[in-house]
């Protein structure tokens, strides 16, 4: 090998099976002709072999697809969200109905983070320390993280630096929880906005109860679910 040669250290791409998907966990099936989506449950898998999920369940005026075709399946594994074409290989109805897919020869592989930011359409109530100068407000946010957000208002909330505390109501897994957020502010500036200009603001969250820590993740998970296609909004 020549001198001037380089050798690159490539990490090998992660497989289905190292992500080691939790039976019971949902998964989502689409289908292009028609097109259709399918909400079931993981089973097992045998790497190398197939996926093993439930049927989805028969409905009126609905056409399941055939053995053959060609689906996108969606699913998340522990702190990870993989998305993969496979073809139905086998429909069975015994001992149970369950549908045996093609085992991915790879998968697309999407990592959840602490600081991975997921747009959201959330009014919150935001306090400073000492309630004056209009204080609480309602302001709006449009994105949020394990670490913080991106809060909108008419005007500017504080200087960086100062402590505010922000108060919400979250639906997660279908039960509805109130957070009270202590934060920083930390950036701010005006963008145009029509007549009239918008501050954006950039918090960091600290010092989180653990529950408040608990109910956060729960959501920012449940949203990242949304924006990847794996959830719809109307499911429970």
């Amino acid at each position: 090998m020549p001198d001037s040669a380089v050798q690159l250290s490539i990490k090998p791409a992660l497989t289905l099976a190292q992500l080691k998907p939790v039976p019971g966990e949902r998964v989502r099936l689409e289908t292009r002709i028609p097109r259709a989506r399918y909400s079931v449950r993981f089973i097992g898998l045998h790497e190398g072999g197939g996926v093993l999920v439930s049927s989805p369940k028969p409905g009126a005026g609905r056409t399941l697809p055939n053995e053959g075709a060609s689906l996108t399946v969606k699913l998340a594994a522990g702190n990870h969200i993989c998305a993969f074409q496979a073809r139905l290989l086998k429909i069975q109805y015994l001992p149970f109905p369950h549908w045996v897919l093609e085992y991915p020869a790879q998968i697309d592989v999407r990592k959840l983070r602490a600081h991975t930011r997921v747009p959201v359409n959330l009014m919150v109530t935001v306090d400073n320390e000492t309630s004056d100068n209009g204080f609480p407000m309602s302001v709006f946010c449009n994105d949020i993280c394990l670490k913080g957000a991106s809060l909108e208002a008419g005007r500017m909330l504080g200087n960086p630096g100062e402590k505010l505390f922000i108060t919400t109501r979250v639906s997660v897994a279908g039960l509805d929880h109130v957070m009270l957020i202590p934060a920083v502010l930390r950036s701010v500036y005006q963008r145009e906005s029509g007549p009239v200009g918008v501050f954006r603001h950039g918090v960091e969250f600290f010092d989180l109860e653990e529950e408040t820590r608990l109910v956060l993740a729960g959501f920012v998970y449940q949203q990242c679910l949304y924006e990847s296609g794996y959830l719809e909004e109307y499911e429970s």
